[in-house]
């Protein structure tokens, strides 16, 4: 998986995929089977191995869950709940488009609500400018803005400060068009909006 070229393909937030960017390299550290329990401090101990796959992914998940603990999974560290009100099954959360789509769909909507306090207006997905080739750059403060609605929203202490320090040392990196998840195989995923796509039946297909 191409991270940058994910981005670029799935992500609802267009006005700063560089926050995108810090957000997927910093905590998950561009893993898509991310795991971890928000409810434990883990400066107090060690988190253990990260899943490699979806299979065990989903049964660390479900193994948080089962004790009342608070699962952040994958790229973008989604709660289970984000999945549900998105009618997406838990082992979506491990499909990099998805999750990325649906991440960026609250950072779209957090956006959104730091804009109007703010006082701002416009949309929040805007035009291409001089500046930027997906939309306006994000002032320091919009961007905090956005990062503590996120913050609260998982229940993940340290969140903000520790995506915007990751924002600080990130460097300039070139998409890879052939790793767009658009172009892989479908049988290696359940993602992408190609995959939504069903075979006509006969009936439908045949001539009159």
């Amino acid at each position: 998986m191409d991270l940058l070229t994910t981005i670029l393909t799935c992500s609802l937030y267009l006005a700063d995929d560089d926050l995108v960017r810090a957000i997927a390299e910093s905590t998950s550290a561009s893993n898509p089977y991310f795991v971890l329990d928000g409810s434990v401090d883990w400066t107090q101990v060690d988190p253990p191995p990260m899943p490699k796959d979806a299979p065990a992914a989903v049964a660390r998940t479900t193994d948080i869950l089962s004790k009342g603990g608070k699962p952040l999974l994958g790229l973008l560290e989604v709660p289970p709940a984000w999945m549900t009100a998105f009618g997406r099954e838990l082992a979506a959360a491990f499909d990099p488009c998805t999750n990325l789509a649906v991440g960026t769909a609250m950072l779209s909507q957090f956006d959104s609500e730091c804009a109007a306090q703010g006082g701002t207006k416009g949309l929040v997905l805007h035009a291409p400018s001089a500046e930027t080739r997906r939309g306006r750059p994000r002032s320091a403060a919009h961007r905090r803005c956005v990062l503590s609605k996120y913050e609260a929203a998982i229940g993940s202490p340290d969140f903000a400060t520790t995506t915007l320090l990751e924002l600080r040392v990130q460097r300039a990196a070139r998409p890879s068009v052939e790793a767009a998840p658009i172009f892989a195989p479908l049988r290696e995923r359940r993602w992408g909006p190609d995959a939504l796509f069903v075979p006509p039946s006969p009936a439908l297909s045949s001539d009159p």
